[in-house]
């Protein structure tokens, strides 16, 4: 096994950090817009059931006076049909509810998130600054004491 030198390790180190950093970087970014894209589905898909709903209320109602009016059997048979539409859609629309709120709440909770990961983003960033700084002292030490020793020398 091979021994590596300290600026080796430094500069492993320094890539791993470095990575984790643009990880946490692009998924603060996605981790939001993705609860948004998915909560504006449910809710798109919830209106959409909603207007279905609608539709067929009313052409349960029409049908309903026509039964009303007619009473033949044909027709209250063509109005339980178009009441069983209506409960069938009037499910559908729950179902997209309950999606579209389970949505909401998730974009509720990424929000407290991306709010801990943009915190992470900005305490990676200051530890990188005092990494820079802590890297340039070092230096500046290193130099000095080689300097030092020079003139020593002499």
């Amino acid at each position: 096994m091979t021994r590596k030198s300290t600026q080796d390790l430094l500069d492993e180190l320094e890539e791993q950090f470095l990575s984790v950093q643009k990880k946490i970087m692009t998924s603060k970014d996605k981790y939001l817009a993705n609860h948004e894209k998915d909560y504006e589905k449910a809710r798109d898909a919830y209106h959409k059931e909603k207007k279905k709903l609608e539709a067929a209320s009313k052409r349960v109602k029409k049908e309903a006076e026509a039964v009303r009016k007619s009473g033949t059997k044909t027709a209250q048979n063509q109005l339980k049909k178009a009441r069983a539409a209506a409960a069938l859609l009037g499910d559908a629309l729950m179902e997209a509810k309950d999606i579209m709120n389970t949505a909401q709440d998730k974009l509720k909770t990424a929000k407290p998130f991306q709010k801990k990961l943009a915190a992470r983003a900005k305490a990676l960033a200051e530890f990188e600054k005092e990494w820079d700084k802590k890297q340039k002292a070092a230096e500046k030490a290193k130099a000095d004491r080689a300097r030092k020793r020079r003139t020593q020398k002499k």
